[in-house]
């Protein structure tokens, strides 16, 4: 598990499935850029000073695993089933291999992130009609588009996560009726629903 905050402004949480090593982080800062490498991992987060960090974006190949707990239910994981996504508690082995994914460069764009399936590798979330499923990639452009989202600061909290399509800009991953859906809009009720902590995997 790998965590780096900054207080005040921002902070974020970076996580990977090895260890933290303090002496692979590397700050800089220029021309009012502050930016964190972690050697470690190959992540990135920069921001610019007096404005909103950017979210964590993936460099290289990250191949982290973890998992992904919902805002609003707090017991309730980001999960396939009937390889469908959903939100549930986590109790048994099934349900903590459903609920772990591999955080990937993101099929359409490296700069962003996709999610494999740890128990059905070659698998990814993506959307289609607007429903979250897991289904093995087919090597399309609109299915590596359907399966790359763009990590933001959680829309409830920015000290969690927000996934935002790349190929819907506004719309977001967020579950209504502990179903996941790619959907758009701004009350709070969304911006809850559209809210993540990535923590270390379940599995």
């Amino acid at each position: 598990m790998k965590k780096i905050l900054f207080w005040g402004c921002c902070f974020l949480f970076l996580w990977t499935g090895q260890g933290f090593a303090q002496d692979r982080m590397i700050i800089t800062f220029k021309n009012g850029q502050v930016q964190v490498f972690d050697t470690g991992s190959i992540l990135k987060v920069e921001f610019q000073s007096g404005q909103a960090a950017a979210a964590p974006a993936p460099q290289g190949t990250l191949g982290g695993l973890a998992s992904f707990q919902s805002h609003n239910y707090r017991s309730h994981f980001i999960r396939h089933a009937n390889f469908l996504g959903e939100i549930t508690p986590v109790s048994s082995d099934l349900d903590r291999k459903d609920s772990t994914f591999r955080m990937v460069p993101g099929l359409a764009d490296s700069r962003y992130v996709s999610f494999e399936s740890v128990n059905y590798p070659g698998h990814y979330l993506r959307h289609q009609d607007f429903r979250l499923k897991l289904q093995k990639s087919d090597g399309s452009q609109l299915f590596r588009l359907d399966a790359t989202f763009k990590m933001v600061p959680g829309l409830a909290d920015g000290s969690w996560s927000s996934f935002e399509s790349v190929n819907f800009p506004g719309h977001y991953i967020r579950h209504r009726n502990f179903h996941l859906y790619l959907e758009k809009g701004s009350d709070d009720l969304f911006r809850k629903d559209s809210t993540f902590r990535i923590t270390p995997p379940n599995s």
